[in-house]
Parts: C-alpha cells; sequence; structure tokens
C-alpha cells in the first residue's frame, strides 16, 4: 500500500507540473498574494509584521493549490473516463484521491518557500524564525492536514461531475475561516466554533507562533495532526457513501 501511495503521488506530481494553468497557481500566484498583502499592511496601523504577511500569503498558496488540484485531478479522471474503473475496483477509492491530495499540498509548499524568499528579496524582510525546530515540525503537519481536507472534499468531487467549480467555491471559506486572511479572533463567535473544527486553523496558528516565538506552536502542531487523523477516517467512510450515491445516480462518467 505505502508503494502503491508513493507511486501514485510521484505519478500525480508529474500530471500536475505539466499543467501551465496549474502551474501559474503554484508558481505565480503565491507571488502575487505576498506582495498585495505586503503593499497592504505598509501604510496599515495593524500590527502584522512582514514575516505573518509572508508566511499567511504563502499558505494561501498552499491551500489554493491543494483544493485546485484535488479538483482538477478527479475531473481529469471524469474526462479520460477512467474514474468508473478506479470506483469499481477492488481498492478503496481512497487510495485514489489521497496521493492527488498529498501531491497538491506537497506542490504548495513551494508557494510557503518562494514567498517567504520573495518577501525578503524585494519587501526587506528579515528572514528569521524564532524557533526553527518548532517551524519544521509544523510545516509537515500543517501540509498533510490541508492534504487531508482536500482529500475530504475530493469525496464530494466524486460525486458531483462539476468537481472544478465546487473547487474553486471552496478556496475562500477555508481562508477566510482558518485564520489565513484575518484572525480568528474576528470572526463572528459562530464561525468561530466552525474555525476550530478546521485542522489548518491550528497548523496556521502554529506555524505563526513558530515564526514569531510566542507560545501554542506545539499544541496547534498536536490538534491540526489529531483532527487531520479524523478528515482521515471521515474520507473513508464518506468516500463509500457517495460512490454508492454516485452509481445508483449515473453521475460517475460525463456521458
Amino acid at each position: 500500500m505505502a508503494r502503491l501511495l508513493l507511486r501514485a503521488w510521484w505519478f500525480e506530481v508529474r500530471q500536475l507540473t505539466g499543467s501551465r494553468i496549474y502551474l501559474f497557481t503554484v508558481v505565480v500566484l503565491p507571488l502575487i498574494f505576498a506582495s498585495l498583502a505586503h503593499f497592504m499592511f505598509d501604510g496599515s496601523a495593524r500590527g502584522q509584521g512582514p514575516l505573518v504577511v509572508a508566511v499567511s500569503a504563502g499558505l494561501m498558496g498552499m491551500w489554493s493549490a491543494t483544493i485546485t488540484g484535488s479538483g482538477s485531478a478527479i475531473n481529469r479522471l471524469r474526462h479520460m473516463e477512467v474514474l468508473e474503473l478506479l470506483v469499481a475496483s477492488p481498492a478503496s477509492s481512497m487510495l485514489t484521491v489521497l496521493p492527488f491530495s498529498l501531491a497538491t499540498a506537497s506542490l504548495g509548499l513551494y508557494s510557503l518557500t518562494a514567498t517567504l524568499v520573495w518577501s525578503a528579496l524585494f519587501f526587506g524582510m528579515e528572514m528569521h524564525i524564532a524557533a526553527p525546530a518548532e517551524f519544521l515540525v509544523a510545516l509537515p503537519a500543517t501540509t498533510l492536514s490541508l492534504g487531508l481536507l482536500g482529500c475530504l472534499m475530493a469525496s464530494l468531487f466524486v460525486l458531483y461531475p462539476a468537481a472544478q467549480s465546487l473547487a474553486n467555491l471552496l478556496e475562500y471559506p477555508v481562508w477566510m475561516l482558518s485564520g489565513i486572511l484575518v484572525p480568528v479572533s474576528s470572526l463572528p463567535q459562530p464561525l468561530e466554533y466552525v474555525s476550530y473544527g478546521l485542522a489548518p486553523t491550528w497548523g496556521v496558528k502554529a506555524l505563526i507562533a513558530a515564526a514569531t516565538g510566542t507560545s501554542g506552536a506545539l499544541s496547534g502542531t498536536a490538534l491540526c495532526l489529531g483532527l487531520a487523523a479524523l478528515y482521515g477516517v471521515l474520507t473513508y467512510f464518506l468516500m463509500r457513501r457517495f460512490e454508492w450515491l454516485a452509481r445508483s445516480a449515473g453521475t460517475l462518467s460525463l456521458r
């Protein structure tokens, strides 16, 4: 199973890097996010430091890469008319969707790296991580949580043929709710409770805490991993249910 996941992950990485639209999303878009964020906060009275702005912009790019790649992967399988065969195979469909989501999330690591380097070169940001060890622990945990959240949402893409449109719809709510665009504390109270159920919320908190040297990096990482594991369990059961619904409705194929 591990060999299958690794080979499927590498296959999807090669597929994604061959797409010009996806490369724009991964390579160029995070730099645009970072530039706009720095220009906006430069003349603002808000206390967000350049490092926090760069990390947030990089996480925006990571989620864009994850959700866009997950939707396009399912859409591509449907257009190639192999989604029906994969669903009908003895192996669980989660073994098909999981490598796609992990591949998009791992490629999204470039977004965070690129925005940090871009901010240091062109906006005078000091490349100083206060707790580098905690940052390096929180980074793969956040990447994994984004991948499993994308995997959870990709289970919906199996059910609906308009997978790419649905992926675009889910991009902005996660930005808002996870604390990437605005602090979670500034959201209405009902939405705060929703935010606490999102693993990336705790990943964002852990990364920013490690970058700035404040407390909460390790606890945020632990909560991020715990919720990511819950996403994996939910995806397994939802995938089985959505497979049955898609077969019943005949929506696996575009024909």
